[in-house]
């Protein structure tokens, strides 16, 4: 048995910590697909890469987390969407814990 949190775990503990802060404002972003039952056609939602949480802080700017287990590596894709956030000014966090969130959230407020 692992003694070290899950991604969904150390994500729900980011979304609880960080979602209580007046500076800043976050939320689950979901990718995926699903089949519209009106016209069985495949949906996709979401970009591909995404950061699993995204947000905007106090003065505007865009706030995106990719949260990791301890052994969590990202994809290629999640490396360009990073890069693209950081490119247009927004701040792209990976957190192995609340604890790294909470200190790249520090750094730039």
């Amino acid at each position: 048995m692992s003694t070290h949190p899950s991604e969904a775990e150390i994500q729900a503990e980011v979304l609880r910590v960080l979602g209580a802060r007046p500076d800043l404002r976050l939320w689950r972003a979901n990718t995926g697909a699903a089949i519209d039952p009106s016209t069985g056609r495949l949906i996709r939602f979401g970009v591909q890469g995404q950061a699993d949480l995204s947000g905007i802080l106090v003065g505007g700017r865009r706030l995106e987390i990719e949260i990791k287990s301890a052994r969590g590596r990202q994809t290629p894709n999640q490396q360009f969407f990073g890069a693209m956030i950081v490119r247009f000014g927004g701040l792209y966090i990976v957190a192995h814990s609340l604890q790294e969130a909470l200190s790249a959230i520090e750094e730039v407020l």
